[in-house]
């Protein structure tokens, strides 16, 4: 009801509905990424792409900045340029090879580039280091790959085991959405996890991950 109040109030004030509209949306995503948390942040893009920026000037003074080419590794994992993410965090592994986030980030952006199988050698190679390493992220490729490959129960129970034991609301979700099709009790099971995990958080926790306990919820109303 507040919505439309909001907006035909506008609508008078501005004498345009599309803008009113527009003015609206855009408030309630301002306060939505304040106070609620169920959006993406829709200015992150321009920020991360003036980051880009900046880092590749740095790189291009430095060459030797190899903190300069894990951001940009990871900057161009989170835009979804797997290719551009692989070709800077290779160059890393010579000096930071020991650290777990650098074998996660690169097996990731591997297995979402296609080569799985090498995703998969890089992301084992975090756990190893690190077993908590992107809060039970690296699980979730690794179960994914196992489901659509030898499918063997143990490795399976294994891996939800440690996705239950490190994972946040967002990585239970998404277990959840790997197991759909091939388990949907179990996959059932990790989406009300994801919520209780949720209501358990404190409340800056809840605000970070009620977007992945409101999918969760929406799961298992199908």
């Amino acid at each position: 009801m507040r919505f439309f109040f909001y907006y035909f109030l506008f609508r008078i004030l501005l004498g345009n509905p599309i803008l009113a509209l527009i003015i609206i949306v855009f408030l309630y995503l301002l306060v939505d990424r304040q106070f609620i948390g169920l959006f993406p942040d829709i200015f992150k893009p321009f920020r991360r792409k003036a980051r880009i920026n900046k880092l590749k000037q740095e790189v291009s003074i430095n060459p030797a900045n190899v903190n300069a080419y894990k951001e940009l590794g990871e900057l161009y994992l989170e835009a979804k340029k797997y290719k551009d993410s692989v070709n800077y965090l290779e160059k890393t592994l010579g000096k930071m090879g020991e650290y777990a986030d650098i074998h996660f980030y690169l097996g990731k952006a591997y297995y979402l580039l296609g080569e799985k199988e090498k995703g998969a050698e890089e992301l084992k190679t975090a756990i190893e280091i690190n077993t908590k390493v992107g809060y039970g992220e690296p699980y979730i490729y690794l179960l994914d790959r196992e489901i659509n490959t030898s499918r063997d129960p143990e490795v399976i129970k294994e891996l939800l085991f440690s996705i239950e034991r490190f994972g946040t609301p967002e990585i239970l979700y998404k277990a959840g959405k790997v197991l759909l099709n091939h388990d949907r009790p179990r996959a059932r099971e990790m989406f009300r996890e994801a919520i209780d995990d949720y209501k358990k958080g404190p409340k800056h926790y809840r605000k970070t991950h009620r977007r992945w306990a409101f999918l969760a919820r929406l799961n298992l109303m199908k």
